[in-house]
């Protein structure tokens, strides 16, 4: 598939999205927003994919929605909204990591929260924007900010709107780890390339779906989950893989099975 509006490509088992409209720091459209959802779904089917990472050209990672789009909302009464729903990222067999190298506000923050892991460089700018556009926490920004940094620090975020750097998101919990900007780049491949190299995918994958289930689960039946897919995985490839590998003391060729 071609794209206009977002770059796709795969570079040692990790799938790169660049959203791709630096003029306008990668604002979100339509046209993005179909092309992310495509590529997003073609490498989490490709065999060849580990990881999938986000980031955006030039200086912006995601700097919300696009205006010409709120006008367009505005002039329609609503009715030409985005879709509602971002929480299908999470649902990604792979995992997904945001690698936020600039200005991630509105949507773009909304998109950032949804996935797995969050890395950004210290001069990254983010907010949540929506107070000041007379909007309210968006696409569940209600359920997804509090369980990352608390309740106490969501509402400061949302009913401010304030804007604060990587260093500060770091230090809130919103994001796992910030490099200097000038290294940012470098150093975001490096992690995404690590865990798509020495890890087994099979069990990145069952760990993900783990994580979100226990949101809803008790401890009993986290328990439960976890005893079951412990006996599963004790009859998988990358099981045998990972003890033959540590014996042998040579890297790790797990298949994923």
């Amino acid at each position: 598939m071609s794209y206009s509006e977002i770059i796709h490509e795969v570079r040692d088992g990790v799938a790169w999205i660049t959203l791709n409209r630096p003029d306008r720091l990668n604002a979100w459209t339509r046209v993005m927003e179909e092309e992310f959802r495509a590529a997003a779904g073609a490498a989490d089917a490709d065999e060849a994919v580990r990881v999938i990472a986000v980031t955006g050209a030039g200086k912006g990672f995601c700097a919300g929605a696009d205006m010409s789009l709120l006008s367009g909302v505005v002039e329609s009464g609503g009715s030409t909204v985005l879709h509602r729903d971002y929480s299908w990222i999470t649902r990604l067999a792979k995992p997904v990591i945001a690698a936020v190298n600039g200005h991630c506000v509105g949507l773009g923050f909304v998109i950032a929260l949804y996935c797995d892991i969050r890395l950004a460089a210290d001069t990254a700018k983010f907010s949540t924007i929506f107070a000041k556009r007379g909007l309210i926490a968006e696409y569940g920004l209600a359920w997804t900010l509090p369980r990352i940094v608390g309740a106490g620090r969501a509402l400061d975020l949302l009913l401010t709107a304030r804007t604060f750097d990587g260093t500060e998101a770091q230090r809130l919990g919103l994001v796992e780890h910030v490099f200097a900007e000038a290294e940012f780049a470098q150093r975001a491949a490096a992690y995404a390339d690590a865990m798509a190299r020495s890890v087994s995918p099979r069990s990145t994958r069952v760990m993900k779906s783990q994580v979100y289930a226990a949101m809803e689960e008790t401890l009993a039946g986290a328990t439960d989950h976890a005893y079951r897919e412990m006996m599963a995985s004790l009859q998988c490839e990358d099981f045998k893989e990972g003890v033959e590998h540590f014996l042998e003391k040579r890297p790790a060729r797990f298949t994923g099975r």
